[in-house]
């Protein structure tokens, strides 16, 4: 029958009702609270609002302008030429003259008007195209970068919910053998008020003892330390009491598919993978979005205009016009050359780069599953010297309480199954961390869970 993990700060709160927590409730609680999941959720949600944003080039640009200008002097221009004008000087016209001669006054030094206006692109080498192709990758990228931080915060999950068990293990384990060690010294103290044993060997066993307090105590703060460390990633008080599972018990007939299976799996969805293979797709649309500046740009453009009519040269202008224009630079001190050709190089190098995350990653998984397989292996392998270190005990214990053994050898054999116990202990949290992150890289956490249940 298990004995489970009551984690407790402070011995008032001992009578609460404590709440059973399985790792997979845990992880839901993490990815619920988990203030830098938070962050990564808004990085998604920003970034698409970036891609709404990209969708936009399509559209025409329209803006409403208004200007005011000052000139130097009014606008004045004569109908007539004056030295003609002065050859009819003879004539019946000459007392029109004067009033021929005057200036007629075409604007007045303020000009106020408005201007409704719209352009819009009808080719620009396809820069808008690729631009919203740039957009959805990055959308992607932040969608995957959500992805691999919740398989990390799984991992960081196992491994702080397991320290838990484990610590709480060994504290057991140290705490057992403590009373095994104070129970030798109540013997021995016995024996030698009896004769049978010299006064040495009682304050070697009390020696023994003292020193296996001690463990124990370093035992303990090491359980308080992983409890803070967990309820800190559950965002929880550290004063709520805890249930948590007794021990990690592995089942020997929990069987694995073969490592191609887990290698194929991880390269086809592990996200930091994906990211890679998005950095290649960025530097060709890059690269196309620098090979347009070669091209010549097209667009269409209109304008309305607004003004009071208060002038002749405002009742002589139109009141809207549309046109086309292109523009094809023909050099550019930008340095488009080498930045196209720089493109291109981050494209071969994003490519070498992918490959060699490839590599790494397959190395990584097929290293993980070893792991598993040789962490299970060497637990049920404990088992004999469980046994072993049990039945030795066992044998001293009765010898000491015969004359036949020493202080120092019941120690010893108390000891060596405490050891081994906590060898067999550490084995297993190395198994589940170990299975936890092969499933992480499989992208299979869900089946994590029915390895422990």
């Amino acid at each position: 029958m298990k004995k489970w993990i009551f984690l407790f700060v402070g011995v008032a709160l001992n009578t609460l009702q404590a709440e059973y927590l399985a790792l997979e409730n845990a992880y839901k609680q993490v990815l619920q609270n988990n203030d830098g999941l938070k962050s990564t959720q808004s990085a998604v949600d920003k970034q698409e609002k970036l891609k709404s944003a990209t969708k936009m080039l399509y559209f025409p640009q329209v803006s409403l302008d208004a200007f005011y200008v000052h000139l130097q002097s009014p606008m004045n221009a004569h109908l007539f030429d004056t030295s003609a004008l002065n050859n009819l000087s003879g004539t019946a016209l000459a007392p029109l003259l004067p009033h021929l001669t005057q200036p007629i006054t075409l604007q007045d030094q303020n000009i106020i008007f408005s201007a409704l206006n719209i352009a819009y692109p009808l080719f620009t080498g396809g820069k808008r195209h690729f631009a919203n192709k740039l957009s959805e990758i990055a959308f992607d990228d932040a969608l995957l970068a959500l992805k691999l931080k919740e398989l990390s915060l799984f991992e960081d999950c196992a491994k702080l919910y397991y320290g838990v068990v484990l610590a709480h293990q060994i504290h057991n384990t140290l705490q057992d053998a403590n009373e095994g060690h104070l129970a030798h010294y109540k013997n021995a103290q016995k024996l030698q008020e009896k004769g049978q044993i010299a006064r040495l060997e009682t304050l070697q066993a009390q020696v023994n003892y003292d020193k296996s307090s001690i463990e124990v105590q370093k035992a303990n703060d090491t359980l308080h330390i992983a409890i803070m460390a967990f309820n800190a990633m559950l965002n929880r008080e550290s004063n709520v009491p805890l249930e948590l599972s007794s021990s990690i018990d592995i089942k020997q007939d929990a069987m694995l598919q073969n490592v191609d299976y887990f290698v194929n799996k991880t390269l086809e969805v592990y996200p930091a993978l994906h990211i890679m293979d998005n950095q290649v797709k960025s530097t060709h649309e890059l690269s196309h979005i620098e090979f347009s500046s070669f091209l010549p740009e097209i667009g269409a453009f209109g304008s309305y205009m607004f003004n009071d009519n208060s002038s002749l040269l405002d009742k002589a202008m139109p009141n809207w016009y549309v046109g086309i224009g292109a523009r094809w630079s023909l050099l550019s001190p930008s340095g488009r050359i080498q930045k196209y050709q720089a493109s291109k190089i981050a494209s071969i190098q994003a490519q070498f780069a992918t490959s060699q995350a490839k590599k790494d990653l397959k190395t990584l998984c097929e290293k993980t599953y070893n792991e598993v397989i040789s962490y299970k292996s060497q637990y049920f392998s404990l088992d004999s010297s469980v046994e072993l270190a049990k039945e030795n005990l066992k044998l001293r214990e009765r010898a000491f309480l015969q004359g036949m053994s020493t202080s120092t050898e019941v120690s010893d054999a108390q000891n060596a199954l405490s050891l081994v116990l906590i060898e067999r202990q550490s084995v297993a949290y190395s198994y589940a961390i170990s299975l936890a992150r092969l499933f992480a890289l499989s992208g299979e956490v869900e089946r994590f869970y029915g390895f422990f249940n």
